[in-house]
């Protein structure tokens, strides 16, 4: 496990509440629906581009999520610093000959 003291940031992670619409498709639920669960987090950013199509300038960016929280779930969401995150494919624990480590995600800003 990482020690806390390198984990200073504290993040909010979302669970969706799974709900059914009328066509029987799934539906989530980020909002009152949500669990929300605080975990000590390092966020860090991975990368970043700008690109200008038709004049415009937009920024991407990629940012890794370092935690010893070991329950985070690919439809999980992150708040942090006034930003909502979703996870950019599954979290993937990091071992070392101990054993398990800690967990690491990549994360792409969720905008709207």
């Amino acid at each position: 496990m990482i020690p806390e003291r390198l984990l200073p940031l504290t993040v909010t992670k979302v669970r969706p509440a799974h709900n059914i619409d009328r066509y029987n498709d799934p539906v989530y639920d980020y909002a009152a629906g949500a669990t929300r669960t605080p975990i000590k987090a390092w966020i860090d950013q991975a990368s970043a581009s700008e690109q200008t199509p038709n004049g415009r300038d937009v920024i991407e960016g990629g940012w890794k999520l370092i935690t010893n929280h070991t329950d985070l779930d690919p439809l999980d969401r992150i708040e942090w610093a006034g930003g909502v995150y979703e996870l950019d494919g599954p979290a993937w624990p990091v071992h070392t000959p101990a054993g398990l480590h800690h967990l690491e995600a990549n994360l792409r800003r969720v905008e709207g």
